[in-house]
């Protein structure tokens, strides 16, 4: 997990706002983020290539002999070249790596291991998939209800081929509302918070119960529940709805990070202590928000590494 080293407070955020200490002290009782990780003014092409090379330097050999590259973000700072090409490049790794740029947010990793699984069968056999935003390039000039909820930051995973089964269901419903949006034209990005919630609360837990229902298992069957970290708010309605909570960790995990969209996944398996000594776990990865899309990953995760690297 690649994060700033700067932080904000988000009490601070409120009170410069004009929010009272109570207001305050409810807002991040209720979203559970005290504080987000800050980049500015470093944008999201320079802080991957920085978090690369210190992991190049730290562990060398994770990122050696990866065959596909793919990048998922919101907050791409270049069009041309595509940032995947560029890993390749500086990674020196090898001519035919397959490299791809996606554009997509709080679902995109579900949609990465969904890319993941199709390139498996092509012969694919290691996967290398940065995704997150620097959410700060857009939540500057935010109201303060949204800039309290993004942070900055980037989770990297590496996946390699085994007889363990990859399975992804995508869904999207498109976002002709402007719930959640920002537009080339001011960068600034706009959330309607009450129909988040509302989306939801309505599509993830039905989405959960019928690939349950069509899989013939139950949520016992997985060591691991990974939700999209939106808020504390948004993770425990869906884990009261679906009437789960994680025995290994907690079920949100990234008070001190914020919502990272594509790298939130990422950011909460950061967060869990000892996973490395519990071998291998199979995980269902839950993904929603921005597009209007959600949809899930079931995988088998054995985390050799699994921590934060500042930048």
């Amino acid at each position: 997990m690649l994060v700033p080293n700067a932080s904000l407070d988000i009490n601070k955020l409120l009170h410069e706002a004009g929010r009272s200490h109570d207001e305050a002290s409810k807002t991040i009782s209720t979203t559970g983020i005290s504080s987000i990780r800050y980049a500015h003014p470093k944008l999201f092409s320079g802080f991957v290539f920085d978090g690369l090379e210190r992991i190049q330097q730290q562990h060398r050999e994770l990122l050696a002999n990866v065959d596909t590259v793919i990048v998922v973000s919101q907050t791409f700072d270049q069009r041309i070249p595509s940032v995947s090409s560029r890993i390749q490049n500086k990674l020196n790794l090898a001519p035919d790596t397959f490299c791809i740029d996606v554009i997509d947010g709080c679902s995109g990793y579900i949609k990465a291991l969904s890319l993941a699984e199709m390139l498996e069968k092509k012969g694919r056999k290691k996967i290398c998939i940065v995704a997150g935003d620097l959410n700060s390039t857009m939540t500057r000039n935010a109201d303060v209800g949204t800039k309290i909820l993004f942070g900055d930051g980037v989770s990297v995973s590496i996946l390699e081929s085994d007889h363990s089964t990859l399975e992804t269901k995508i869904y999207n419903n498109g976002d002709l509302n402007n719930v959640i949006s920002c537009s080339a034209y001011d960068n600034v990005m706009n959330m309607h918070g009450f129909e988040v919630f509302r989306f939801t609360r309505n599509v993830v837990p039905q989405m959960i119960r019928s690939h349950l229902n069509n899989s013939k298992e139950t949520l016992d069957s997985y060591d691991l529940v990974a939700i999209h970290q939106a808020s504390k708010l948004i993770v425990s309605a869906i884990c009261v709805s679906i009437k789960y909570n994680n025995r290994l960790c907690d079920d949100f995990a990234c008070e001190k990070i914020g919502n990272l969209g594509a790298g939130s996944i990422g950011a909460w398996l950061s967060q869990a202590s000892g996973l490395e000594k519990k071998g291998r776990l199979k995980m269902l990865a839950i993904g929603f928000g921005s597009g209007l899309s959600w949809g899930l990953a079931s995988l088998v995760v054995e985390i050799t590494r699994n921590e934060v690297i500042y930048v």
